[in-house]
């Protein structure tokens, strides 16, 4: 009899030694291994992320950088049609520089037209050069974009004749003309019709 008792006390005292030893075992390295999975999680959490901000700060500096090389781009290629047009008379002329503003404001207000009264939202309005004059046309607006293309406005409908075209300048751009015909050259603002002016060519 004692003999069994000793055996079942035995038996217990396995039973209760594997349960407890399962029990810490299941414990310690199953939380183990939920705390590095719950790590892994957020390491990836982290990365992902970081790589949707660096791709949609990627997306905006191409974007930015395709929109400023257009910019440039058109503007370099008016000035380099205009010097190209230019070129081939001015050898024996005069190279007396000529230069032409905006008004400030001129794009909010059309309060600078002549025809609304004002004295002009270029500056100046009319200009006389000669054949060979460097014409130098800025946008002097501190608070827009303008242009400066050849040709007239009926209303609000455009008609540029070709002759020179700025593209659109940011405020401080510069656009270099040289005529090499006399002749009246009206010119308008693409994105303001009631900005006219005009270059008389002697």
């Amino acid at each position: 009899m004692k003999l069994l008792f000793a055996v079942l006390a035995l038996v217990i005292i396995v039973s209760a030694t594997t349960t407890i030893y399962f029990t810490y075992y299941t414990a310690t390295f199953y939380t183990t291994d939920v705390s590095q999975l719950e790590n892994k999680v957020a390491s990836l959490e982290s990365k992902i992320s970081s790589l949707k901000s660096s791709t949609a700060s990627d997306l905006k500096n191409a974007y930015d950088d395709g929109y400023s090389a257009g910019i440039a781009e058109q503007s370099s290629s008016s000035n380099t049609s205009s010097s190209n047009t230019s070129s081939s008379n001015t050898d024996a002329v005069s190279t007396i520089t000529r230069t032409i503003g905006t008004v400030e404001e001129s794009g909010f207000s059309q309060d600078c037209a002549v025809s609304m009264g004002g004295d002009g939202c270029y500056t100046p309005v009319n200009l006389s050069a000669n054949v060979g004059d460097k014409i130098i046309m800025t946008n002097t607006d501190s608070t827009g974009v303008h242009s400066f293309t050849s040709g007239t406005v009926d209303g609000f409908t455009p008609s540029p004749d070709g002759t020179f075209d700025t593209g659109i300048l940011m405020s401080g751009d510069s656009f270099e003309w040289t005529p090499t015909v006399s002749g009246e050259y009206p010119y308008y603002c693409l994105l303001h019709s009631w900005q006219v002016g005009t270059i008389t060519v002697n």
